[in-house]
């Protein structure tokens, strides 16, 4: 983390199709999240929107390959990571773009049900304290019998 950097959690839905590609950095992921404010008007007696957050959220190598094949256009999720915003002249018209650099995205389990899945990894010795335990394998499998 640099000096200065703005780390949030964004909650939302997502707004757009993911988009992949490649990049010399690797693969990247990116969509666009917006998190809409919902407030209940007592006059009223009903709710109604509040103010809304548009961001366009960038993800990469293997979190770009997981939310690639997890995630969807209106999915609720949770995002968290750098946020920045990008300036950037189109049209003759100056333009300004908040982006978020995803750290980690789930999805929102207030809102859906979600199962978990391992990504395979190559394999590797387990660090002190953690078993060898194989994506997919059940955790009691590594655990010896008493």
């Amino acid at each position: 983390m640099a000096i200065g950097e703005t780390t949030v959690t964004v909650v939302g839905n997502i707004s757009s199709d993911v988009f992949m590609k490649d990049t010399h950095s690797g693969a990247v992921a990116a969509f666009w999240l917006r998190s809409n404010e919902r407030r209940y008007d007592k006059e009223a007696g009903e709710w109604c929107n509040g103010r809304s957050l548009a961001v366009r959220v960038s993800c990469w190598r293997r979190l770009a390959e997981n939310v690639r094949d997890s995630l969807a256009k209106g999915d609720p999720v949770v995002v968290t990571g750098r946020l920045y915003t990008t300036e950037f002249v189109t049209d003759g018209q100056s333009r300004t773009v908040t982006e978020l650099d995803a750290q980690a995205v789930g999805p929102n389990l207030s809102w859906c049900t979600s199962g978990v899945q391992r990504s395979p990894r190559g394999k590797k010795r387990p660090e002190a304290g953690h078993s060898a335990v194989e994506p997919g394998e059940p955790v009691a499998a590594a655990v010896p019998a008493a």
